[in-house]
């Protein structure tokens, strides 16, 4: 019985083909660059953006792994590329994971805190994410997959902090600043998982492999190159030092993990953790990282992929108490007029449709599980995902195919702080967390259970 089991599963694993395609999305000089809490039109471009596109196939299960240089990606964006991918290429548009970097010099992809859309950019984007699908399928060839996990705990750091009056505080101050003697401690962990998938060329005898491109997975807010102009931030980084290593022609796709509440920024240095040369630094750590991992990487011929979704219901929170909310210092402590906006937009939009149908994906690409949904999810519920996944090795991916806002803890809700403010940026009730991670423990197990 065990043999005739195993030998079922090798006639399902296929060779493995692998393809990667890159479309430029920058947007043109003036549109406005979201991530603050006003607007701020740009002032041309540091670095460009990209929608990169990784498909791997088995030869049965094809699926897509996309990461675009933007703050956010929304619904209706994801809708968009994916029914034209389906049109065009033979991948179901449920196989598709398209994924924001959170770079704060992104383009006007969404509405929120503060910031509208463009709904023209948003379909530029929509097309420019199908077309990078698409060259990624065309070119397919057959090839050898590396999974691996690496370690750098170095660049991210966790923003929350305990006070002495028990209350916890989003960037507190660093030292030397007013209330920073007040810290008692880091309020949770930062995740310094560096998860690796590389494809590289199989050679006719006696040549060398090469690599044809990498998918990087890392949790961190891309908060470091700031200004006003557009910038894929520390990613861009990443990709041009994988690029060097391996040639110009290795596109990088990157997924951000759970980062809600981490950022590259240290409250307990007097470190500036800002600029082109700090987000230099950190995409050197990460690609060194990337290189070792997949320098040890065991290579895999054959392998066998699933996919499957779920939506989770999370309602909108009710009307909060504004002075309760409001942190006493820190981040999100103002702007009042703002938050008072937002506000009325969230009510407007909890009396619409006071639950909203939240995604929740789950991929497998032989022995690596990924799992996703469409917040800034707070790193401990990431973690916890990654702890009860059955599979070897588990990315988790935030900002995915939709964006839901912030979703802190149930202790970051009643410790305060700048995550939970309301806002459209931040509007889902306090269970909402834990419904997404028991929605991704049930993909995890599902993909898991079709291998």
């Amino acid at each position: 019985m065990i043999l005739t089991l195993a030998f079922a599963l090798l006639l399902s694993q296929e060779e493995i083909q692998v393809g990667f395609g890159a479309v430029d999305i920058t947007p043109e000089a003036g549109a406005s660059i979201p991530g603050g809490f006003r607007p701020n039109p740009s002032k041309g471009t540091r670095d460009p953006l990209y929608a990169v596109a990784c498909v791997v196939t088995d030869g049965k299960t094809p699926i897509a792994l996309v990461g675009i240089d933007e703050l956010f990606i929304g619904k209706d964006t994801v809708k968009q590329a994916r029914a034209r991918i389906q049109k065009k290429t033979p991948i179901p548009g449920a196989n598709v994971l398209i994924a924001a970097s959170h770079t704060h010099s992104g383009g006007p992809i969404v509405s929120c805190l503060g910031n509208e859309g463009d709904f023209a950019y948003e379909e530029w984007v929509g097309n420019g994410i199908a077309k990078a699908v698409e060259d990624a399928w065309a070119a397919l060839q057959k090839c050898e997959v590396g999974i691996g996990l690496g370690k750098e705990d170095t660049i991210s750091f966790n923003r929350r902090f305990l006070m002495k009056d028990g209350r916890e505080i989003t960037h507190p101050g660093k030292p030397g600043t007013k209330y920073h003697d007040q810290i008692v401690r880091v309020a949770g962990p930062i995740d310094p998982d560096v998860g690796v998938l590389a494809a590289r060329t199989i050679p006719g005898k006696g040549g060398t492999p090469a690599v044809l491109g990498v998918v990087v997975n890392f949790a961190c807010h891309c908060t470091v190159v700031g200004g006003n102009q557009f910038s894929a931030d520390y990613v861009g980084y990443l990709r041009k030092n994988l690029k060097a290593a391996y040639g110009e022609k290795t596109e990088v796709v990157f997924l951000n993990g759970a980062c809600g509440d981490l950022t590259q920024v240290d409250n307990l240095s007097t470190a500036r953790e800002f600029g082109p040369e700090h987000a230099a630094m950190m995409g050197a750590k990460l690609s060194a990282e990337a290189v070792r991992t997949i320098n040890r990487m065991t290579w895999l011929k054959s392998l066998s992929n699933a996919a499957t979704a779920e939506t989770v219901p999370i309602r909108i929170r009710a009307e909060p108490d504004p002075a309760a909310e409001k942190p006493a210092f820190g981040l999100g402590s103002g702007p009042d007029e703002v938050y008072e906006k937002e506000r009325k937009l969230v009510a407007e939009e909890r009396a619409r449709m006071p639950e909203i149908p939240c995604e929740v994906q789950g991929l497998r690409i032989g022995p690596l599980g990924i799992a996703t949904n469409g917040a800034e999810y707070f790193v401990e519920y990431g973690l916890r995902i990654k702890q009860t996944s059955p599979h070897k090795y588990t990315w988790f991916v935030e900002l995915a195919n939709e964006y839901i806002g912030y979703v802190p803890t149930a202790q970051a809700f009643v410790g305060g702080g700048y995550e939970p403010r309301t806002a459209r940026s931040s509007k889902l009730a306090p269970e909402g967390g834990q419904k997404l991670l028991e929605g991704a423990a049930r993909a995890l197990q599902r993909v898991f259970a079709k291998e």
